[in-house]
């Protein structure tokens, strides 16, 4: 054996030595000679790639890692290590690609497995995540990492048996893991036991009181069980130790908006991501209007659900009264908007595309959902006039004649939620069993109108009482045109509830124990919609109540006398 590679093999011991030791950039310097003197060294090279990324050079652990895959194209762990590193580096496609390599070459490989998992989340592929990780399981059965983050997606996938088992077996391996504790005290929440989820997690709060996700999950659980200043407390108690953590911040709006602190409540809701910056550069570049007087033209751009477009378009003609233009801009996820709220109040132009949007000539630019804040609005500036959008004029006219074999009173009725965000759970707690409008349905005395969102095609389960035109609702100006020609509307807590308020049509919501915000104002109205009567569940979980109230009251709206 030549001097020369005994002496390589004792400066990468060296080299690896100080970096057990925590000696990084001793160890750094070390792997640098070692690489200089031997550039197709993999083993340096992946000991580098790993130190690198312990010292947040992920650039530098990515280029070392991708070195190591070409001089050992046939080693598993050289692909898993370059796909992890691509995961640090927001690079997640590129990052699944390798991992898929990996698992090919090393199909019982737990650990690429679980990164594999990893970067299907973050590609928002939840479904095949799970299966990865329950792969990693499968092979490994004490992974603690892999059942956390089992557990975890099954939690946000509104699967919290699934979730509860995986984290059991995380706390079988580790007992005091903070966040296997977390997630199943959350699971529990998520089955309805609020009183024992909140126990769980007040234990591990208060025996580590620097767990953040802990105190963020008794945030979430005592916010659903209406102790709004107890929740507020925990998030801010996040914010102390996270000061970035977006969820926590809003947390702290949602609780202070709950109680009608307004003020407080909008300045709070600022502190979320700004939705505008992932438009582009030279969107990001437009400056932030500060709600002041201004002679240019203002953009207004939509964020995140429809809901919520809906609800705080109410406030575009008041900004419009400060600016010398308005162009709302509605693109992507939330185009097929743009046909309604082009006849908003307020709204010069509706555009759907960024690119085409004339950034010269614009002077500022400001999020739907900071109106409010930018425009001061208080408690008593929501109760406005019960109508404040009208659906397009040729539309309603299209539906009148479709609508007009269907006898009076007619009913639309819409059950389920499809959320734009990834914690499925949400989705199953607004949406509403189907059973419970059967009833309705069943009743002679009113026709009744689809309005549920779905694709054409879909089975309906009341496909032999109900004028189903889904197929024909291309976006929400139809919604709303054909909302407009009905009675009543019955929905769940979805865009339909807020597009009926908007209009000012009578419309009955069925909401959950752990609703939102918003709704949290009254007991069974809301102030954002005097039209609106809401039947909430009186325990986590139940429709009993509401569908009782509900049989009741549409029996009693049905026989009332209505003028010709």
């Amino acid at each position: 054996m030549h001097a020369d590679t005994l002496s390589g093999r004792a400066a990468l011991a060296q080299a690896f030595a100080l970096q057990q030791s925590g000696r990084l950039d001793e160890a750094e310097a070390a792997y640098a000679n070692v690489l200089a003197s031997d550039p197709a060294n993999a083993a340096a090279l992946t000991n580098a790639g790993a130190l690198a990324l312990a010292r947040s050079d992920v650039a530098v652990a990515v280029a070392r890692f991708q070195r190591a895959t070409e001089l050992a194209p046939k080693q598993a762990f050289a692909y898993n290590n370059l796909g992890f590193a691509l995961i640090r580096a927001g690079r997640d496609a590129e990052a699944l690609a390798e991992l898929e390599r990996a698992v090919t070459l090393q199909p019982d490989y737990a650990q690429a497995h679980n990164n594999r998992g990893i970067a299907l989340v973050r590609l928002a592929r939840r479904a095949e995540a799970i299966q990865a990780f329950e792969r990693a399981l499968a092979i490994e059965p004490s992974y603690t990492e892999a059942a956390i983050n089992l557990g975890e997606q099954a939690n946000r996938d509104g699967q919290p048996a699934r979730a509860a088992a995986a984290f059991d077996r995380a706390l079988v391996c580790q007992p005091e893991n903070i966040h296997a504790k977390t997630g199943r005290a959350f699971s529990l929440a998520l089955t309805g036991d609020l009183a024992q989820a909140r126990r769980s997690l007040e234990r591990v709060v208060a025996t580590h009181p620097n767990a953040a996700n802990a105190w963020q999950a008794l945030g979430a659980v005592l916010n659903w069980t209406w102790q709004h200043e107890a929740a507020e407390a925990a998030f801010r108690r996040v914010v102390e130790l996270d000061a970035g953590n977006a969820d926590a911040q809003f947390g702290i709006a949602s609780t202070l908006l709950a109680r009608g602190q307004f003020d407080d409540g909008w300045a709070a809701f600022e502190r979320r991501p700004d939705a505008g910056r992932d438009r582009g550069i030279a969107f990001a570049q437009i400056p932030a209007w500060d709600g002041s007087f201004l002679e240019g033209t203002l953009v207004v751009y939509g964020e995140q659900g429809f809901g919520d477009v809906v609800q705080f378009a109410r406030f575009l003609k008041a900004a419009r009264d400060r600016v010398g233009g308005l162009l709302l801009l509605l693109d992507n996820y939330h185009a097929p908007l743009g046909p309604l709220l082009a006849q908003a109040a307020g709204v010069d132009r509706v555009i759907n595309n960024c690119q085409a949007l004339p950034t010269a000539t614009v002077a500022a630019r400001v999020s739907l959902m900071s109106l409010p804040h930018r425009l001061r609005i208080t408690g008593e500036s929501i109760r406005g006039t019960p109508r404040y959008l009208s659906p397009p004029a040729d539309r309603r006219a299209s539906w009148r004649p479709r609508l007009a074999p269907l006898g009076r009173p007619r009913v639309g009725i819409a059950w389920s939620v499809f959320a734009r965000d990834d914690q499925r759970f949400v989705t199953q707690h607004k949406s509403v069993p189907a059973e419970i409008l059967m009833p309705l349905v069943a009743m002679r005395e009113a026709s009744f109108v689809t309005l549920q969102p779905g694709a054409a095609g879909d089975p309906s389960p009341f496909a032999s009482r109900v004028f189903d035109v889904r197929a024909e609702l291309a976006d929400f100006g139809d919604t709303a045109a054909l909302i407009d020609e009905l009675d009543l509307i019955i929905t769940a807590d979805t865009a339909v509830a807020h597009i009926a308020g908007a209009l000012g049509k009578p419309v009955w919501m069925l909401d959950r124990f752990n609703t939102c915000w918003r709704w949290r104002l009254a007991a069974d109205t809301s102030p954002w919609y005097p039209t609106l009567r809401i039947f909430r569940q009186d325990r986590f979980g139940d429709w009993s109540g509401p569908a009782k109230r509900l049989r009741e009251a549409f029996a009693a709206w049905v026989a009332a006398p209505r003028p010709e």
